[in-house]
């Protein structure tokens, strides 16, 4: 799961909407229901002396959809259902391999983007492969956000409340990870501290970040004649660039608070700019020899160890130190860490079983997971977080994760230092990486080519970009 990936390497995203189920099925009587509520078995209305909600005894099914078959989903269920009876979780998941996933994936978001459109689809979707901001401005995702502040269970303090409120939409809480990752820069500390260019990467910007690269670069000692060999950042080209530095910031720029794309902005404008400016400072020079910074995504505390300590593979041995490092802001950002959600789960706005289904939500990010928490990413509840940390802590060691190599079988020590330091990482961490592909990243490509070529100006394009990119979102 977890990849080590050189800065601003793009990942998946799917823009596309999708279709599956009818929602809130009722398989205990045979029946299924869709949005219309034709099946008086499934509402919520009190019946038998019962509310009708989560203290409910009547039978009910939850139908949840996922592409991938997540083993912690699995577990999940099967747990629930034996805590209550009257419930049952029915999976939804597409079987796969790499010949045909694309393909699969592809008819799995067109297909339950249908169905949500209808009206229907399953009751419980994990988001993980799905446009959640599309499903958001057209009202097909129910608001969590006013689901929480109902329920006088759900305590906030005991979440990542960063995260949660990093993921809004438009002020309101359409989904809830059970786990997410952290994206930071590793840096060559051996590099930099001979260098002697002292960083605070507090509240840096891109600008001040290819400054300081082009110092180290211009003062490091495999350089002394200042011929810009090293470099900040490897890039293949600056469109590349944009598009992440987009995606760092999606909200800012697709689906805005007006439910506008804002692409003729002056912040987009200058964002080109910026690009360009590093791009003229070589700071994505691809023929760089050695690289300063790399992006890096650290799934746990574990992770962290393992991309901070020695790279005993490095040719440069123990010598070559590392540090983690905050991701640069984009200029006029505020300051703060970058994130990526996982095992994102959504309520279908039209389930008839809306009720269960978020006590469902709600038990897989709770204490009760314990023993069967996600084994990918930091979980969204600090206790689980600090259990993670306990168990760690007492074995005192992290083994390599390295099957082969210099690194085969290696073991670090992990301390309560190591964990001090993540803190700053987690606590900081407030902006949501968009990590799905989609058409508005496609356009973005393709028409800042033009700007950075010299053929056209920034404003230009910006307005090209905002027109083009409307068009999608409206569809």
């Amino acid at each position: 799961m977890k990849k080590k990936m050189l800065i601003f390497i793009a990942i998946i995203m799917v823009v596309v909407s999708a279709c599956s189920r009818p929602s809130g099925s009722n398989r205990a009587n045979g029946q299924a229901n869709t949005s219309t509520g034709t099946d008086e078995k499934a509402t919520n209305s009190p019946k038998n002396g019962t509310d009708g909600k989560k203290n409910n005894t009547e039978k009910k099914t939850i139908v949840l959809s996922t592409f991938y078959n997540y083993d912690f989903f699995l577990e999940a269920k099967k747990l629930y259902e034996a805590k209550n009876p009257h419930i049952t979780i029915e999976m939804e998941k597409i079987e796969s391999n790499d010949s045909d996933g694309k393909v699969k994936l592809e008819q799995f978001v067109k297909k339950t983007g249908t169905a949500m459109l209808a009206g229907k689809g399953p009751d419980i979707l994990i988001m993980d492969q799905l446009p959640t901001d599309h499903y958001v401005n057209k009202k097909l995702l129910a608001n969590l956000g006013e689901m929480i502040d109902k329920d006088t269970t759900f305590k906030k303090e005991q979440y990542f409340s960063s995260i949660l409120d990093g993921v809004k939409i438009n002020g309101g809480l359409y989904s809830m990870p059970s786990s997410f990752f952290l994206y930071g820069l590793i840096g060559n500390e051996a590099m930099i501290e001979k260098s002697g260019v002292k960083i605070d990467d507090s509240s840096w910007d891109w600008s001040e970040f290819a400054s300081i690269a082009k110092e180290i670069s211009n003062k490091s000692e495999n350089n002394p004649a200042g011929l810009n060999l090293a470099n900040g950042i490897i890039m293949a080209n600056p469109e590349l660039l944009i598009s992440n530095l987009v995606k760092d910031q999606y909200a800012k720029f697709v689906y805005d608070e007006s439910g506008k794309a804002n692409f003729d902005s002056t912040a987009f404008i200058d964002l080109l700019k910026q690009v360009k400016h590093l791009m003229d400072e070589k700071v994505i020079n691809p023929a760089a020899r050695d690289i300063i910074f790399q992006q890096v995504q650290i799934n746990s505390p574990s992770d962290y160890v393992r991309e901070t300590k020695p790279d005993l593979s490095n040719t440069s041995g123990s010598d070559y130190k590392r540090k983690l490092y905050l991701k640069p802001n984009a200029k006029g950002q505020e300051a703060g860490g970058f994130f990526r959600t996982y095992q994102t789960m959504g309520i279908n706005e039209s389930s008839n079983v809306k009720e269960e289904a978020w006590e469902f939500v709600k038990f897989v990010i709770s204490d009760e997971m314990k023993e069967n928490s996600s084994a990918y990413g930091f979980p969204i509840n600090k206790a689980l977080y600090e259990w993670d940390v306990e168990k760690v802590l007492k074995k005192g060691k992290v083994d390599s994760g390295q099957p082969f190599g210099p690194l085969k079988d290696a073991m670090y020590e992990i301390t309560q230092k190591d964990i001090d330091e993540l803190e700053k990482f987690l606590t900081t961490a407030k902006y949501p990486v968009q990590y799905k592909d989609s058409k508005v990243i496609e356009i973005l490509m393709e028409e800042s080519k033009a700007y950075f070529s010299g053929q056209k100006t920034p404003e230009a394009v910006a307005k090209l970009i905002q027109n083009r990119v409307t068009t999608v979102i409206n569809e």
